[in-house]
């Protein structure tokens, strides 16, 4: 009796793998190059946003600091980096619980769990663009 199938195949995954080797359940999906590259950019923008917020206090402070012509100037100047200030954590605070953001940090939760060893520290030293948006 002959198969229809060539022989080139390859043998289904289950049958390839040996017992020894653990198999992501079915129901996992897998992330290709474009979902990754998606992730990245979600995470780029985290840092980007969250490295920003770092400078917040000092910014929100700032009139304050400075003497200013008038309380009504110092007031105005206060009330425009109280608001911008504001509207700086609620976009870091709109990235971090988009359901992108929440898939893309336990898909690293997942993988991180999956494979502990061999996980380098990441630098922004080593990444000088890290910082620059993508256009």
């Amino acid at each position: 009796m002959t198969s229809n199938q060539p022989a080139n195949l390859q043998p289904p995954a289950e049958v390839a793998t040996g017992e020894n080797e653990q198999q992501a359940p079915p129901d996992e999906e897998v992330w290709d190059e474009e979902r990754l590259e998606k992730a990245m950019k979600t995470l780029k923008e985290m840092h980007i946003q969250l490295r920003g917020l770092r400078t917040t206090l000092p910014r929100l402070i700032a009139p304050l600091t400075t003497k200013q012509p008038s309380p009504e100037i110092l007031f105005r100047e206060f009330s425009k980096s109280a608001n911008t200030a504001n509207q700086e954590v609620q976009e870091f605070r709109r990235l971090m619980t988009a359901e992108d953001s929440k898939e893309v940090l336990e898909q690293a939760k997942k993988s991180r769990a999956e494979n502990p060893k061999g996980i380098k520290p990441w630098m922004a030293t080593e990444h000088p663009e890290w910082l620059k948006r993508d256009t």
